[in-house]
């Protein structure tokens, strides 16, 4: 299950995501995340130190996001990613794709 709450800070979009990104969770994570662009979002940034799994269907979706922000001339970074995140980040080399911060307020 993926919870997902989102603020806005100036320029800015927060998505707070919590739970798992899995197979079944990913489908409704990339709707949302296009939604977001369609929308006119430019600058993401996605806050997971509340996400315990994300599994390959959810690291295409982060995939697709910066794809298509870099298209709109836009950004995502990412921040708090837990251990076992920050391992498959790693892992997959995704690490070296996108800008990871420690906390929150180290991107804002």
């Amino acid at each position: 299950m993926l919870d997902i709450t989102c603020e806005t800070r100036g320029e800015v979009l927060v998505a707070h995501l919590s739970g798992r990104i899995d197979a079944a969770a990913s489908r409704a994570f990339e709707e949302q995340a296009l939604a977001w662009l369609d929308a006119g979002t430019r600058n993401l940034v996605m806050d997971l130190s509340s996400i315990n799994y994300i599994s390959s269907a959810g690291l295409r979706v982060f995939l697709l996001i910066a794809k298509k922000l870099k298209e709109a001339e836009g950004s995502v970074k990412l921040c708090a990613l837990t251990p076992a995140v920050n391992d498959v980040f790693e892992i997959s080399g995704f690490s070296r794709l996108f800008s990871i911060y420690p906390t929150l307020d180290h991107v804002i």
